[in-house]
């Protein structure tokens, strides 16, 4: 037997293997739950669509958590295509939810509220501006450090982002547990609580995003869904989606073909924490809080869809879905209170599904083939 790299395939056979792994990573979670709870694994399937599908509050928290995995992974991608190793994409969004939270919270304190000729309209509107342009600009820091050490002394990409990942968790961690004599920020050290509640700039309080179409989660979902539109045209038409992809081919023909390859780098990766940024002040706006969990590991499983949609954006939004569905299917299941279980139950489904995942990619990149040896006489 050996195992041999594929020269090319096909696009739908590709996915056609991936279907294969899904459907064997359910029969495996099917089993396991049944050889556990004892329950039809046809019910099982039904209560993790349930879970994720059941109503229309559980339908559009589904949205949302795809729309933010979806928008993390849009993040990272340029940074991987250019084959920068960018793992900070979790520290990148909490930078930015905390600059968001930080112009979210002083801004009903602001001297321009006291202003009674500025109407609600226009004090609403440089609340949002201000927590859009602190988010952005937070997150472009966090991707521009380890690009300018990478650039000029070919520093570790992957461990320096790494590493700010921790910086900008513990910075968080600090703010919160951190106490203003007068407006204080945290009653346990380990969450903000709601933002503004009792600060109303017309019909709703001051910094959170506005419901359309009676949910507030409808109006992340569109700017992500216009964001990957974006970012697809601009990896495949603009001539610096054409930079990042000869500069991730190889940096030597990239030299010969006159780009900076320096330059590349760091417009990428600011790039790249830019929209990290804008991530975290979406999750802030909606979600009308800070917590240090926030972002909740979507950083590094943003990852992992970016590669199983091989950098296509409109791969990842499949990609998103199904991790997602996956995930708090595999909740509700170990939720149910009849069977006993905990959390962990819904961290081993979600391990065994990821595990089938991963592994397709091997049979897409390479092909097992059988030889046949013949004895040759003497």
């Amino acid at each position: 037997m050996h195992i041999i790299k594929r020269v090319g395939i096909a696009p739908w056979k590709a996915w056609m293997i991936r279907g294969i792994a899904i459907l064997m990573a359910l029969a495996v979670c099917a089993i396991i739950t049944m050889i556990v709870t004892k329950l039809n694994p046809f019910s099982v399937f039904k209560t993790m669509v349930d879970g994720t599908l059941g109503n229309s509050l559980r339908t559009w928290r589904t949205g949302y958590r795809v729309a933010i995995l979806l928008g993390i992974s849009l993040a990272v991608t340029p940074a991987f295509k250019m084959r920068f190793w960018n793992i900070g994409a979790e520290g990148q969004v909490l930078a930015g939810a905390l600059a968001a939270a930080i112009c979210m919270f002083y801004a009903g304190k602001m001297p321009f509220f006291l202003n009674p000729n500025i109407s609600l309209a226009v004090k609403d509107l440089i609340v949002i501006t201000c927590m859009l342009i602190a988010s952005i600009c937070a997150g472009a820091l966090w991707g521009f450090l380890p690009a300018f050490f990478k650039s000029r002394w070919n520093t570790n990409e992957t461990l320096f982002t790494l590493m700010m990942n921790y910086v900008a968790l513990q910075l968080v961690k600090f703010i919160i547990a951190y106490r203003d004599v007068k407006y204080p920020w945290s009653a346990n050290g380990t969450v903000v609580g709601i933002f503004n509640s009792d600060q109303k700039l017309g019909s709703y309080q001051v910094g959170w995003f506005p419901e359309v179409g009676g949910s507030r989660y409808l109006l992340p979902i569109i700017l992500i869904a216009v964001l990957t539109i974006v970012l697809y045209l601009y990896l495949k038409y603009s001539k610096h989606g054409y930079e990042i992809a000869v500069v991730g081919e190889s940096e030597r023909t990239a030299r010969y073909a006159g780009i900076k390859v320096e330059h590349v780098i760091v417009r990428t990766m600011v790039l790249s924490g830019a929209i990290c940024g804008l991530i975290g002040f979406m999750l802030v706006g909606t979600d009308r809080t800070l917590t240090d969990t926030l972002v909740d590991g979507r950083g590094y499983t943003a990852v992992m869809v970016s590669w199983m949609a091989k950098f296509n954006p409109i791969g990842m939004v499949f990609a998103a879905f199904l991790l997602v569905f996956m995930q708090l299917g595999a909740k509700e299941v170990a939720s149910l209170p009849s069977l006993n279980l905990n959390h962990s139950f819904a961290d081993i489904l979600t391990g065994i599904i990821l595990f089938f995942i991963i592994g397709c990619e091997f049979f897409i990149s390479y092909k097992l083939q059988l030889s046949r040896h013949k004895k040759q006489g003497v």
